[in-house]
């Protein structure tokens, strides 16, 4: 009757555990294959990502030594790579597209699309990188959050290479003049 009881209730536990395992483990798998195909995207483009994060259908790494950022992202469509040449970015922005849905009483916005921005020195190019569409996914998962994060820290090397460039370019007159 012990014995019984003891692998009844094992049985149970089991049954309770193991889809939380196997959720955990297609996570962790997942995460591992976009950050494996991250780096082999930057890999081909000769950068280094010091900065990378993993989100749940993208990977975002950015190289401040080359001054270039690597989104991947697989959709069900195929996934794709962009390369951003931050040498040519003016500056970042995070964008957060709304659309209005009516209900029978109510009408109310809901965010259609996430992306981050870049727009070029000429300012008739502009890169975007959609970290969520309504279509895709039915729910955020920290993507505002991190839409502002990368914003911050694109246009943070940004102003740093403006702060550069007037003290190299100095540095090379001053040269030129000896």
């Amino acid at each position: 009757m012990g014995t019984g009881l003891f692998i009844i209730d094992a049985i149970i536990i089991a049954i309770v555990i193991l889809p939380f395992a196997l959720f955990i483990n297609g996570s962790k798998k997942r995460e591992r294959q976009l950050r494996k195909a991250l780096q082999s995207e930057a890999t081909k483009h000769n950068c280094n990502l010091s900065k990378l994060e993993v989100h749940s259908n993208f990977a975002i790494g950015l190289d401040p030594n080359e001054k270039k950022l690597v989104f991947y992202k697989k959709a069900e469509k195929g996934a794709y790579t962009t390369l951003v040449d931050l040498k040519t970015v003016a500056a970042c922005k995070a964008l957060k597209i709304n659309k209005q849905v009516k209900n029978k009483t109510k009408h109310y916005e809901v965010i259609d699309k996430l992306k981050l921005s870049f727009i070029h020195h000429n300012k008739n190019k502009v890169t975007d990188l959609e970290l969520y569409n309504n279509d895709d996914t039915m729910t955020l998962n920290n993507e505002i959050l991190l839409s502002q994060k990368w914003e911050d820290e694109v246009n943070t090397l940004l102003k740093t290479m403006r702060e550069i460039q007037p003290a190299e370019k100095q540095e090379q007159l001053r040269v030129a003049i000896s």
